[in-house]
C-alpha cells in the first residue's frame, strides 16, 4: 500500500514537471506523453524524484556498506582494464567517498582481524588518474579508463546533465525503464535506466568507444534526509561482478577533504 502511494506520488510529480516544461514549448512541437520527453527532461524528473533541490545541492556523499567484493581486479591492476579474470569474492566493509567533481575513493576494511593486519586497501580516482593500495602495497593504473568511468558514475554527472552542462539524449526504452545517455565526449558516455513508475534510477552504465566499462544496478530505495537513495548496489566491471553491497548508512553533510582523493593512506 505504502509503495503504491509512493509510486503515485512520483507519477504525479513527473506529470507536473512535464506540464511546466510544455508551457515553454511552441504548440506545434508539444508532446503529451513521457515517452516523447527529451533526455534532459527525463533526467530532471528523475532528479526531482531523488530529492530535487537537495540532490542538486549535493557536494559530497559518504556511503558505508558491507558486502562481497571480487578482489581480483584490485589485486591485479586496480580499477584498470587488465585485471585478473578469476572471481574471488570476499566479504568486506567499505566506505565510498564521492564529490560533485567526479572524484571517488573506496576504503576497504576486512571483517576478519587477521586480514586487517596485512595493511590498508583502497581505490582512488583523483580526477586525473587511478590507483591506491592493496594490503599495504601501492599500485597505479596505467590505463585510467575504468577508473575515470567509476568516477563518472557519481552523483555529479546527473546534476551536470540536468543543468545543461552535458548533452543528454533519450534512447529506446527497455522494459519498464526509460533510457537516457549522457555524453561527456565522443568516447565517454553514461547511460541511465529510469523506472517509469517511480522515476528512480535502477541502473547506470558507462561506455568507452561503445564498449561497456562499468555497470551499477541500484535498488532498495529508502529516504535519507529529504532524498531517496539506493541501499543495494551491484557493480560490474567489464561484465564481471565487482561487488554486491548493502548500504548501511549515508552521510550527506560531512565535507570530504581533498586529501582523501589522493593516493595516500588516510587515518
Amino acid at each position: 500500500m505504502f509503495q503504491r502511494l509512493i509510486n503515485k506520488k512520483f507519477v504525479f510529480l513527473a506529470a507536473c514537471c512535464a506540464a511546466v516544461a510544455a508551457v515553454a514549448i511552441p504548440a506545434t512541437t508539444r508532446t503529451t506523453h513521457a515517452d516523447d520527453n527529451s533526455g534532459q527532461m527525463l533526467l530532471a524528473v528523475a532528479r526531482t524524484a531523488h530529492g530535487g533541490g537537495e540532490f542538486k545541492g549535493l557536494q559530497f556523499i559518504t556511503a558505508k556498506s558491507m558486502g562481497f567484493v571480487n578482489v581480483a581486479p584490485i589485486a591485479g591492476a586496480g580499477l584498470g582494464t587488465g585485471g585478473a579474470a578469476a572471481a574471488v569474492e570476499v566479504k568486506l566493509n567499505l566506505t565510498d567517498y564521492q564529490d560533485k567533481d567526479g572524484r571517488r575513493r573506496l576504503d576497504v576494511s576486512a571483517t576478519a582481524p587477521a586480514m586487517a593486519a596485512m595493511g590498508p586497501t583502497f581505490l582512488v580516482y583523483t580526477g586525473n588518474s587511478g590507483g591506491g593500495m592493496y594490503m599495504g602495497n601501492e599500485f597505479r593504473v596505467s590505463d585510467a579508463t575504468a577508473s575515470r568511468h567509476w568516477g563518472l558514475m557519481g552523483f555529479g554527472t546527473l546534476n551536470r546533465a540536468v543543468d545543461g552542462q552535458l548533452e543528454a539524449a533519450k534512447q529506446p526504452d527497455q522494459g519498464n525503464n526509460y533510457v537516457v545517455e549522457v555524453r561527456y565526449n565522443p568516447d565517454d558516455t553514461v547511460r541511465y535506466w529510469i523506472d517509469k513508475n517511480t522515476f528512480f534510477i535502477t541502473k547506470v552504465m558507462t561506455r568507452y568507444k561503445s564498449k561497456v566499462i562499468v555497470e551499477e544496478d541500484r535498488s532498495d530505495y529508502r529516504k535519507v534526509s529529504c532524498m531517496w537513495l539506493p541501499f543495494r548496489v551491484v557493480t560490474k566491471l567489464g561484465g564481471q561482478r565487482l561487488a554486491d553491497l548493502t548500504i548501511d548508512s549515508y552521510d550527506l553533510q560531512t565535507e570530504v577533504p581533498t586529501a582523501r582523493f589522493t593516493i595516500a593512506v588516510i587515518p
